[in-house]
């Protein structure tokens, strides 16, 4: 778990330090919707269906609150590096990259008991974390401010 959480922090630090290709406005925008989409869903998935959990149900360990914080590090380099000008086909392949690299990090929390699996699986995850980003996607698009020069 130590390690979990200095890696964490030294991915946010490198994400934080990467050169902008966006707006503050639109990273700003973007990661509030996606960290209120992810919050909203994980909670309407654990408490109503039980489908994934965080933590131990009897104990919480504060230190799984990394976590979140490697949530953020993830999406500010995933929006940092949008290829909002390409085309369709390299937004596409970009997206689903991203979805895979996403999957394999769900993976090495399940495997370090970050997150405890119910009735989910892998490839629900895969589907939603595809969607998701095309929804952020969007937003993103929706934020970028034309006539902000960085």
């Amino acid at each position: 778990m130590k390690l979990f959480i200095v890696t964490v922090i030294l991915v946010l630090l490198v994400a934080l330090k990467m050169p902008r290709r966006r707006t503050r406005h639109e990273l700003l925008a973007t990661i509030q919707f996606a960290l209120l989409m992810n919050f909203v869903t994980d909670l309407y998935l654990d408490l109503k269906y039980k489908l994934y959990w965080y933590f131990d149900k009897e104990q919480i360990e504060w230190s799984y609150l990394a976590v979140a914080l490697g949530e953020l590090a993830v999406l500010v380099i995933f929006f940092k590096y949008f290829p909002l000008k390409s085309n369709a086909i390299k937004k596409f392949i970009y997206i689903l990259g991203w979805t895979c690299i996403l999957v394999l990090l769900e993976l090495y929390a399940v495997y370090i008991k970050v997150l405890h699996y119910g009735e989910w699986n892998i490839i629900y995850s895969a589907v939603v974390y595809f969607i998701s980003m095309y929804i952020l996607y969007f937003i993103l698009e929706y934020t970028a401010d034309r006539r902000e020069t960085q």
